[in-house]
């Protein structure tokens, strides 16, 4: 058996690469030779939580589970690794940085789908750890000049941009208010951990693109549901994940799914009033980073 380090995932496949993983292990989705385990998790107060999920590629060859605990003290993931085809055990990661690549995969290639194709300008709503993976997903995808960014704490904020400013050449600014951040801009990525929604409809320009990714627990939403009232198009990853674990999508059905889209199957409306990705975290995700960890090709 392998393992894989956090610094070895680090120094593996590149966030291009996963992106295309995702959208190879997508179509292997939508033939239905591949799906998800659905995830499951538990919360305890103090704003932990557990959670476990999975994913089966036949065409792969591969069944990976991954298992993480998240507390506001610290958190840890392990990604273990399968043969589908004689149920050997291939190897286990440490799947912190692997979890960053595949969330931010999962914006990069709902942004390639449904974003405009000449849209130049990204608001990036959140300053913690995952923020800059997720600029950078969305500058492998469009020709990125500028990038805004707003945090609660405005230091935070800054620390980002200058990373921003040292991986990519762009202009990038630090709005001091949620409307100054997505004035005019065509995608806006969420990326926070708020409980309560702090993005309304009236913050995205027409025919804006949402990514949606960092509420994932049932207590905790980003946006004002008027926004998916408003939506021309509204995408999940995982479906089941989405009608289980969403506040933001509770109660709502019309909802199409990421391989959909990427097969052609749903399509990007012409001039739509917003466009709306929201990303829950699913098992092929991480699938599509462990088949590029063993050797596979994007």
């Amino acid at each position: 058996m392998r393992f894989w380090t956090e610094d070895d995932v680090r120094n593996g496949p590149t966030l291009p690469q996963v992106i295309d993983s995702l959208e190879q292990v997508l179509t292997h989705e939508a033939h239905g030779t591949a799906w998800n385990v659905d995830k499951t998790m538990t919360t305890w107060p103090g704003s932990a939580s557990a959670h476990a999920l999975g994913a089966v590629d036949r065409d792969t060859d591969l069944v990976i589970f991954k298992t993480w605990v998240n507390t506001p003290a610290g958190a840890s993931a392990l990604m273990s690794l399968f043969s589908a085809a004689d149920g050997a055990a291939i190897g286990v990661a440490e799947a912190g940085a692997a979890g960053s690549l595949r969330t931010a995969a999962a914006s990069g290639l709902a942004t390639r789908w449904m974003a405009a194709e000449d849209a130049d300008e990204l608001a990036v709503l959140g300053a913690g750890r995952q923020a800059r993976r997720q600029v950078e997903a969305v500058a492998a995808v469009r020709p990125l000049r500028r990038v805004r960014l707003w945090n609660r704490t405005t230091d935070a904020a800054h620390a980002l941009a200058a990373q921003v400013r040292a991986d990519l050449d762009v202009e990038v600014v630090v709005a001091d208010t949620v409307a100054h951040a997505t004035n005019d801009v065509p995608i806006v990525t969420l990326i926070t951990r708020a409980q309560d929604p702090f993005l309304h409809l009236e913050h995205l320009a027409e025919g804006a693109h949402l990514n949606a990714v960092g509420a994932i627990l049932p207590s905790h939403a980003e946006f004002d549901p008027t926004v998916l009232e408003h939506s021309s198009l509204t995408v999940v990853d995982s479906l089941e994940n989405a009608r289980r674990a969403s506040r933001e999508l509770h109660g709502w059905d019309a909802i199409e799914t990421l391989a959909d889209v990427v097969t052609g199957k749903v399509k990007r409306p012409a001039d739509p009033r917003c466009t709306v990705f929201k990303g829950m975290g699913m098992g092929l995700s991480d699938l599509a980073v462990a088949r590029l960890l063993v050797g596979g090709t994007p």
